[in-house]
């Protein structure tokens, strides 16, 4: 289904989300509204922007302020995702990075990623980033594992070796804190550098081990996983509570660059 606008055309993707295209290829973002963004986000769970004129340098988190105040770590708002010859930590490797949710390590998570994307990785070499409607899964689960996770809990642990690191025990389920849906807040384990450890309580230690794999393949399920395949110029919104995200490793010597900033 599409819908057109005499500035953008809006198009929804499978399994869930929309893409919107201006259609005057080049046109500046501000022909779209928060009001209408916003819309969008909460209707469809993620928003990719394309066409549009890039946001270069500042333009990218002045963009995203619209939106509310940007989350401000030891580097600043704007986190550039792209690979370190010297990298501490997973994020900044080719590798690919298990499903999570940002601001896991916080206080208080982000309602919002943006991610603006300098350069693709051509198609065909990976980098796609997973987004998975933990909603949707959610609604496909039967009522007895949904009892089996109310009485999950986990802690994490990781070494703070970048911008987030520590120690935390969440519920495996949660609520949205605007629709009030019911929403999965997991994270899966890292076996790479800085690696995230989780003790899971409410499952056998015995258990744990098939649990996780178990979830593996839930989060990647197709009917409720999307993969991104990126192109320059890209800006995605996405809902940081009902959903959660990961990313695919790429072609060693692939350039793939992209900015993120945290919305709170």
């Amino acid at each position: 289904m599409a819908h057109t606008n005499p500035s953008w055309r809006l198009e929804q993707i499978s399994p869930f989300g929309a893409i919107v295209r201006t259609q005057i290829p080049g046109a500046n973002l501000s022909v779209m509204t928060t009001q209408v963004l916003k819309k969008l986000i909460e209707e469809h769970r993620i928003v990719v922007l394309r066409d549009f004129a890039r946001l270069k340098e500042d333009a990218f988190p002045g963009f995203s302020r619209q939106f509310g105040t940007l989350l401000e770590w030891e580097f600043g708002a704007v986190n550039e995702l792209r690979v370190h010859d010297e990298a501490r930590n997973y994020l900044y490797t080719n590798h690919s990075v298990p499903f999570h949710w940002d601001g896991a390590f916080l206080d208080r998570a982000p309602h919002y990623i943006v991610f603006h994307c300098d350069v693709a990785p051509p198609a065909g070499t990976g980098g796609e980033t997973l987004f998975c409607d933990t909603t949707m899964l959610l609604n496909n689960v039967s009522a007895e594992r949904q009892k089996l996770w109310e009485r999950i809990e986990i802690t994490y642990t990781t070494e703070k070796v970048v911008h987030y690191g520590g120690t935390f025990t969440a519920a495996m389920l949660g609520s949205h804190p605007d629709t009030g849906e019911r929403v999965l807040r997991y994270a899966e384990p890292v076996d790479d550098l800085n690696p995230v450890r989780l003790a899971i309580s409410g499952i056998s230690h015995e258990g744990q081990s098939d649990f996780i794999t178990d979830m593996k393949s839930r989060l990647n399920d197709k009917n409720w996983c999307y993969a991104h395949q990126w192109r320059d110029g890209d800006v995605v919104i996405a809902d940081n509570f009902s959903l959660l995200h990961g990313r695919r490793a790429f072609k060693e010597g692939t350039t793939r660059r992209i900015r993120r900033v945290n919305v709170l």
